[in-house]
């Protein structure tokens, strides 16, 4: 982790194994490292050169840290949407009207628009998020900075086949919906608004190939984002904000 935002995440959510920093950050923020020792990690004092050596970013802003890894793995005999917790014992978030919404990463590789969703998913109030196999690794540092540290507030699970989920979700009772530019639902209309009510499983995508034919096969519906410039299509992060605050910002005007 990186800068002082997303190391204070990790202090508050699962602790810090080593945590470096420079003199002036240090100074700028006094507490962080004897917060580090209190958890048991250890604290080590680096140069500014050290700072940029060690650093993944073009501005170094002297506080890195090694912390655990957060992803969990999927099982139906551990994991229930009833239940999804991380590991600092947060229920599953309840959006407006007292629902919950799970985000599935299906074959996504830009690590930049992972962290985004991550970050995305949790100001969303979402259960958790999921990376089906051969997605990005959510630990890659661009992801891990793109997060700001919502990589530590929710369940992050990955190395899981899609289709599994969906059956798993559906039979839980979960709506299973995939965003898709050609999708027979356009959101923003009664009918989109009919079928992103109550829980729901939301599939995403890459932007090259889409959500997968097999699994948009699967789901309930597929849902549409209107496109009404020239543009062909949206950023991929920037279609599931949609698709997430779109119920929310609903909700609030009824």
């Amino acid at each position: 982790m990186e800068g002082p935002q997303a190391v204070e995440a990790a202090v508050v959510a699962s602790g810090v194994r080593e945590l470096y920093l420079t003199e002036a950050a240090d100074l700028a923020h006094p507490d962080l490292a004897p917060r580090v020792q209190d958890g048991g990690g250890r604290v080590v004092r680096m140069t500014e050169a050290v700072a940029r050596a060690m650093s993944e970013t073009d501005n170094p802003q002297g506080v890195i840290a090694v912390c655990g890894l957060v992803t969990k793995s999927w099982s139906p005999d551990d994991w229930s949407p009833d239940d999804w917790s991380p590991d600092n014992g947060t229920p599953a978030r309840l959006r407006s009207g007292g629902s919950r919404v799970l985000v599935v990463l299906d074959r996504i590789s830009d690590p930049g628009n992972a962290g985004t969703i991550i970050r995305t998913a949790d100001a969303a109030g979402a259960a958790a998020v999921v990376f089906t196999r051969g997605s990005v690794d959510p630990h890659n540092g661009k992801c891990v900075r793109a997060t700001a540290g919502s990589i530590f507030h929710l369940p992050i699970i990955t190395d899981v086949d899609a289709k599994t989920v969906i059956d798993d979700a559906r039979r839980a009772g979960w709506l299973c919906l995939a965003a898709d530019g050609h999708g027979e639902v356009v959101l923003g209309t009664p009918a989109a608004h009919d079928v992103s009510t109550g829980d729901v499983l939301w599939v995403f995508g890459s932007e090259a190939h889409g959500v997968a034919p097999e699994v948009a096969a699967a789901v309930d519906a597929r849902v549409a984002i209107p496109i009404l410039g020239a543009a062909e299509s949206l950023n991929l992060a920037t279609a599931v904000a949609i698709c997430l605050f779109a119920p929310i910002l609903q909700a609030s005007r009824t």
